[in-house]
């Protein structure tokens, strides 16, 4: 019984990581859901900004410069609580732009709760008129074709999300840039391949992404991580998610791995709310739709428990059997010395992509199980400091 649990444990970190994705890549091959046709509906982007005075002027900017038809879109930018000089740079970058709305909010909310009033303001002016929804963060830099490129699908009635690609908004080869780019250009690659198999992309990138104003719900309070609420709840309508590989913009990578530890953490919290929160409308009417979000997430979510339970049972099997032990041993000391030639490279400049990997793989593990126990204390507030990027 103990030799199943490790073999089972093994088999899921395996499955999900390598297995399901080739599985994708083989049955979204040939297939393609994009169209070439011009298509300009009428757009609404929102962005939700907190303590980001040296990004959000280059933000603005590439909002301006969009090749989309001025009279089809508007924007909506609201400050959220902001105490630096990200409120000056919105007002001052903002204050000729016809088609731009500006709300300077004194408390700080958090940012599903802005972004639900954005929206409401939104469908008011658009008088409750089918539109799109552009949701971003205010540390993504738009390519100027990213809007047209984004809402193109849309000319397809049964699509009704649109993800982004983000790409590095510069090179850095520092910290953990080169483990985060590894992982992000492969999360972005099964995301795209879900959604040209089935229109199953799996949670949207909260960085910019794209939605029919009509299936936008509401994020319930206290929620952490509203990108994966919104798309998942338009799955579960059987309307289809993709990730079009065309419409870029740019994002800052961490490099810092105790910040991308924290960020992790709270995403794993939030991710927990999403999991008990959809649990209840399982169907096997739907199996498809669930089969991608166990084999994408779930069990991602669940690896680090797999692991320790893993390694649990080996160590109660080395108490017979000593061959066992002594190879545990061995195992354990090469982690340590991982992570102690990784951080001693690391504070001479030195990057070896095989150790930072390693270690950026059990960092990583860890803030998901942090993240889990935050969600098992409660989550009292949606409220979090932005992360810093390039450290």
């Amino acid at each position: 019984m103990i030799y199943l649990f490790i073999i089972f444990s093994f088999t899921l970190l395996v499955y999900s990581y390598l297995i399901f994705p080739l599985f994708m890549k083989k049955l979204s091959n040939k297939k393609s859901l994009y169209s070439n046709q011009s298509f300009f509906p009428k757009v609404a982007v929102i962005m939700s900004a907190y303590q980001e005075e040296f990004i959000i002027k280059e933000k603005l900017k590439s909002l301006k410069e969009q090749n989309y038809p001025k009279d089809l879109i508007t924007f909506w930018i609201a400050s959220d609580g902001s105490v630096d000089g990200t409120n000056q740079i919105i007002q001052d970058e903002c204050k000729n732009l016809s088609n731009c709305q500006v709300f300077l909010f004194n408390i700080r909310r958090g940012k599903p709760t802005v972004i639900n009033d954005l929206v409401s303001k939104a469908k008011a002016f658009y008088s409750d008129e089918d539109f799109i929804i552009v949701l971003t963060d205010a540390n993504v830099i738009f390519k100027n074709d990213l809007v047209s490129f984004l809402v193109q699908p849309f000319i397809m009635h049964d699509i009704s999300l649109v993800d982004s690609k983000i790409e590095p908004l510069s090179k850095v080869s520092k910290g953990i840039s080169i483990s985060e780019n590894f992982y992000l250009n492969r999360e972005t690659l099964l995301k795209q391949n879900e959604g040209k198999w089935k229109g199953l992309s799996m949670g949207a990138s909260g960085g910019c992404y794209a939605l029919r104003s009509n299936d936008y719900v509401p994020v319930p309070k206290d929620f952490l991580v509203d990108d994966f609420f919104i798309s998942f709840n338009i799955l579960l309508k059987g309307k289809k998610a993709i990730l079009h590989p065309v419409a870029i913009c740019y994002e800052e990578v961490s490099s810092s791995i105790s910040t991308e530890f924290k960020r992790r953490r709270r995403i794993s919290a939030g991710n927990f709310q999403n999991l008990f929160y959809f649990l209840p409308f399982f169907s096997m009417k739907q199996w498809s739709l669930w089969f991608v979000f166990f084999s994408h997430k779930v069990i991602r979510w669940f690896v680090p428990l797999c692991l320790i339970i893993a390694f649990l049972s080996m160590f109660y099997i080395a108490f017979y059997q000593v061959i066992i032990l002594f190879a545990l041993l061995i195992f354990t000391l090469l982690i340590g010395l991982v992570l102690v030639f990784d951080k001693l490279f690391e504070n001479i400049n030195i990057h070896l992509p095989f150790l930072r990997g390693v270690r950026y793989f059990i960092v990583i593990n860890a803030a998901l199980l942090m993240g889990c126990f935050d969600f098992l204390k409660g989550i009292k507030n949606n409220v979090w400091e932005p992360t810093k990027r390039n450290q």
